[in-house]
C-alpha cells in the first residue's frame, strides 16, 4: 500500500522497534480500509498522531486516528459512540470518542479491527468506493509542534 513518509519514520525514530512496527502496521490496516482518504501526521508532546478524513479538512471531518505512544498505539474512532460494539473492544466514556488499545503486533491480525473500521467508514463521508491505490491517499505532515513562544506578539 502506501509507503510511510520519511517524516513519519523520523518521528518514530525515538520509539522502540516493537512500537514502531505496531504504529506502522496499524497505519497500513487503516489505509487498506479507509482509502481513498486524507491523512494528516504530526508529533504531539508524548505521541505521534495520524488523522484520517474525507477531505483536506481532516481535523474537522476526522473519521478515525492513530496515536502512537511509547509503549502502545491506539486506534481512535471520533464518532465511536455511534459504532456497534458487538466485540466489546471499544474503550472510553466520553461524549463521542472511543478507542482500541493495541499493545502487540499480533493484535493487528484481529478481524474485529477491520469490522470497526468498515462501520466507521460507512457512517462517514468516506462512503465512496474503496480503492487500495496508494495515490488515493493524500498525506500531509506537520513537521514540528507549534510552541506558544512561536506565535507573534500582539502588543
Amino acid at each position: 500500500m502506501s509507503k510511510p513518509p520519511p517524516e513519519l519514520i523520523e518521528f518514530l525514530h525515538a520509539y522502540k522497534p516493537s512500537v514502531q512496527s505496531i504504529g506502522l502496521g496499524l497505519r497500513q490496516l487503516v489505509l487498506e480500509e479507509m482509502a481513498p482518504c486524507h491523512e494528516y501526521i504530526f508529533p504531539m508532546r508524548s505521541k505521534v498522531v495520524l488523522l484520517y478524513g474525507s477531505s483536506e479538512k481532516v481535523l474537522a471531518d476526522c473519521v478515525c486516528s492513530i496515536a502512537i505512544f511509547s509503549r502502545h498505539a491506539t486506534l481512535i474512532f471520533h464518532r465511536g459512540v455511534d459504532l456497534t460494539d458487538q466485540h466489546h473492544l471499544l474503550q472510553g466514556s466520553g461524549k463521542a470518542l472511543r478507542h482500541i488499545r493495541v499493545e502487540h503486533l499480533q493484535e493487528l491480525d484481529r478481524p474485529e479491527l477491520r469490522v470497526y473500521l468498515r462501520e466507521a467508514r460507512r457512517r462517514s463521508p468516506l462512503r465512496a468506493r474503496r480503492r487500495t491505490n496508494p495515490e488515493d491517499v493524500v498525506t500531509r505532515v506537520k513537521k514540528t509542534a507549534t510552541r506558544r513562544s512561536e506565535f507573534p506578539r500582539m502588543f
